[in-house]
């Protein structure tokens, strides 16, 4: 007979899937290493930053805008997903609607089919936000999944006035306000006058200006400015959404006997640092005290602080787990003019030209690494988490030396799927994360190339 001891779990918790190609076939120690891991567990965790499709279920790209990748693979890795232990994976990103609302409920389809759980996207708003839920013998786990940065076409709406509801993400959208010393005020509230660009913004603290800049007014409201003491960027979470969220929260609850969010964010508050933006904060707060046990980050494609708030695990970035984007073979138009490609020659461009792909055209000592959490849960607070450190073929250092790579073309693809990290390079990786988490008074330790936080004592 099982026993079920209410708020005892061991949680398996994976990066960002960036994931095009089978794997399930490869057997070196490293390799196997990686899914024991995921599989030694009450239920495992995973964000699929991919679209899974064939090709007749899809119209055109949708999105025609901006450097990013055009995330789409054939649907039978999909079924490598689940042999490797996947239970339950996010699906709301910033690539959620590259192929449009076909690639987007094609992706949830043949997931489905492979008998992996989603959340994060759907068919209108409603089903987008809606917890997903999975059946494991220790009990009943929901995850909620949102997604911050995406266009105005990605988010799902609900149905009005006999129009359906569009296809889409599970919107955290955002709202920013920037603080100006008083020299800069003046400087821009001149440069804005000169040039017929002054516009008062909808949104924003009383005596807040603005400035709409050509090209944008299609968007509508400018960004709110506003006089202070010293320059800052301030973003927050959108009302509505963020209530909307907490909602979806709520029920899995009500619902569930262990709750995860996963929070993409592909937006920032300036450059992407090492430290989250204040809305990402705001939100993994306020996600833990409406019901959460974890909250787990990403977006950024590198690893940040972990903070332990209210007893439960906050990752502010997970980081990647698979590294793939390089081998997509369907590159469409619009990657190549983005990149600067002769497009007049289009017929003689293909998917293995450089650049092609943001993260791989500058070395980063973050990309190709990261660690599979493994959280033991005891009475419904985190007990001990564990980070075993993974690499995708190049070193995590900062020129990312190359250890692992694919074809023999002049410019090297990095494998890019995760083996267990060994030596001085497993111990940077976790030590990444133990400087980051220091600044939220987490301590980790690294036992054997292994992070740990202890709290059981």
């Amino acid at each position: 007979m099982t026993t079920n001891i209410k708020g005892d779990w061991r949680v398996s918790l994976a990066g960002e899937c960036m994931v095009s190609r089978p794997f399930a076939m490869h057997d070196e120690p490293e390799s196997l290493g990686v899914w024991d891991l995921l599989k030694d567990a009450d239920v495992t965790y995973g964000h699929l930053e991919m679209n899974f499709a064939e090709q007749e279920e899809l119209k055109w790209p949708a999105r025609g805008q901006g450097i990013g990748s055009f995330m789409m693979a054939d649907p039978s890795v999909a079924q490598d997903l689940r042999w490797a232990g996947f239970d339950i994976m996010s699906t709301a990103h910033n690539h959620s609607f590259d192929f449009g609302a076909e690639g987007l409920l094609a992706t949830k389809k043949h997931m489905k089919a492979a008998g992996v759980v989603t959340a994060g996207t759907g068919a209108d708003l409603e089903l987008a936000s809606e917890p997903g839920y999975v059946e494991k013998k220790n009990g009943r786990v929901a995850l909620v999944s949102t997604s911050s940065g995406n266009q105005h076409f990605m988010w799902a709406s609900l149905a009005k006035g006999a129009l359906r509801g569009r296809p889409g993400v599970n919107p955290l959208r955002l709202s920013f306000e920037f603080m100006v010393d008083p020299q800069t005020a003046t400087e821009l509230k001149a440069f804005a006058k000169k040039l017929n660009i002054t516009r008062a913004p909808k949104h924003g603290r009383e005596g807040s200006f603005g400035f709409l800049i050509p090209g944008a007014q299609q968007w509508g409201d400018p960004e709110s400015f506003f006089e202070g003491d010293h320059c800052e960027i301030i973003s927050q979470c959108n009302k509505r959404d963020l209530a909307r969220n907490l909602r979806s929260i709520e029920e899995a609850r009500c619902m569930a006997d262990l709750v995860i969010v996963a929070h993409h964010f592909s937006v920032s508050d300036g450059p992407r640092g090492d430290t989250p933006p204040g809305f990402v904060q705001e939100f993994a707060r306020a996600a833990i005290d409406g019901g959460a046990d974890i909250y787990v980050g990403h977006g950024w494609h590198r690893t940040l602080g972990i903070e332990i708030y209210n007893g439960k695990p906050i990752i502010y970035g997970i980081g990647n787990f698979f590294a793939h984007s390089e081998f997509i073979q369907r590159v469409p138009y619009d990657s190549y003019d983005a990149w600067g490609h002769d497009v007049e020659r289009l017929p003689t461009l293909h998917p293995a030209l450089h650049p092609l792909h943001p993260g791989l055209d500058t070395p980063s000592d973050t990309w190709w690494s990261s660690c599979v959490l493994q959280a033991e849960m005891k009475a419904g607070k985190l007990s001990k988490l564990f980070l075993h450190p993974v690499e995708m073929g190049r070193e995590s250092t900062k020129d990312a030396t190359q250890t692992r790579r694919t074809g023999k073309g002049d410019h090297p693809l990095t494998e890019g799927r995760p083996m267990l990290a060994k030596g001085e390079d497993a111990v940077r990786i976790v030590d990444r994360y133990r400087r980051l988490s220091e600044p939220y008074g987490t301590k980790i330790e690294i036992r054997d190339g292994v992070g740990v936080i202890d709290l059981s004592a």
